[in-house]
């Protein structure tokens, strides 16, 4: 069983050979490669060079496009300041005030821009190991999308002050999403995460109510595309499972500051969670031992939909001891 068919059957819910193993390699895999990472951003090729190393070092079960949040804002015009070992910031809100959305120009995923870049790195991966192992492009989410192009505190203060205004520019936001997905589907990708971090930060019932029916649409766009998807909000999500299930996502990221045997009580059996060993004080500064047991923790907790993550990007100074135990673990589970 490849790396490919072990993710695919855990998806059905169907027993494989071992766990699949998805962790968000970013900045360590342009480590790996010796790339500053403002070059792997800007850079498909390397990109592509940075993951593949990740692949044939650590025999993860996928390779992956995550790597900053600023893709779709900038084709949309927004200005970024790069930074030689760090994503992108952005130098300015693109949106001031609601009547520049009436002006916003819906961007082109292949119009030579940002998008066009991740769209080349998946044509690449597809060449190499389609079929082989999961190949990951990435959306931004509704509100991670609206907050990007309008500023977080200024679109939080919206939701509030302007709601119908708030809703309008997260459709927006759905219909790129949804576009740029379609898009690196038919590129290669057999997966898509949606990245919607800011969602951690609004109440569990404006959640519900307004983000999460959001990007269940785009999940049902990725669905109609011929791909999974993965939906991953970094950070606190207590009061929210039921309504990020809700999405009907084929895996859920959990990040570490909730236990995985809390959400997993509110979700089904059936529904694959990935996650949560803490990044930073387990995979980055414990043993191997310490992440074995952690995520053996994890996997007692998620049950036997479960495959094998930290809550979030693995940290670039991680010990390859480290990495190597939390693949071991995988592979010792069928």
């Amino acid at each position: 069983m490849n790396s490919y068919e072990r993710t695919m059957a855990r998806l059905r819910g169907e027993r494989a050979d071992s766990l699949p193993v998805h962790p968000l390699f970013m900045i360590y895999a342009a480590d790996l490669v010796g790339a500053r990472y403002d070059t792997y951003l800007r850079d498909s090729a390397v990109l592509v060079q940075g993951q593949m190393a990740v692949l044939e070092q650590f025999g993860v079960d996928l390779v992956s496009c995550c790597s900053d949040a600023w893709r779709e804002a900038a084709d949309c015009g927004a200005r970024l300041v790069w930074h030689d070992h760090a994503p992108p910031s952005c130098e300015a809100p693109l949106l001031r005030e609601p009547a520049d959305l009436a002006r916003l120009r819906m961007p082109d995923p292949f119009g030579g821009g940002r998008m066009t870049d991740r769209l080349e790195a998946l044509r690449s991966f597809a060449g190499q190991v389609k079929g082989q192992c999961v190949i990951l492009g990435w959306v931004e989410g509704p509100i991670a999308l609206a907050a990007n192009l309008m500023g977080l505190e200024a679109f939080l203060t919206v939701c509030v002050e302007d709601p119908e205004f708030a809703c309008a520019l997260m459709d927006w936001a759905v219909e790129l999403a949804a576009r740029f997905a379609a898009a690196q589907v038919a590129a290669g990708a057999d997966m898509i995460g949606i990245g919607d971090a800011a969602a951690s930060l609004v109440s569990p019932s404006w959640y519900a109510r307004e983000i999460a029916p959001r990007e269940r649409r785009l999940v049902a766009g990725i669905h109609a595309a011929g791909a999974k998807a993965r939906l991953h909000i970094c950070g606190g999500v207590r009061g929210k499972y039921a309504a990020m299930e809700s999405t009907a996502a084929d895996m859920i990221d959990i990040d570490y500051p909730q236990p995985l045997a809390e959400a997993r009580a509110a979700m089904r059996p059936q529904t694959v969670l990935a996650g949560n060993l803490n990044p930073a004080t387990v995979l980055l500064a414990g043993t191997p031992d310490d992440v074995a047991r952690g995520f053996e923790q994890c996997h007692r907790e998620a049950g036997d939909a479960y495959a094998v993550a930290p809550g979030c990007e693995v940290p670039p100074a991680t010990p390859e001891a480290n990495i190597r135990a939390m693949v071991a673990y995988a592979r010792s589970v069928a």
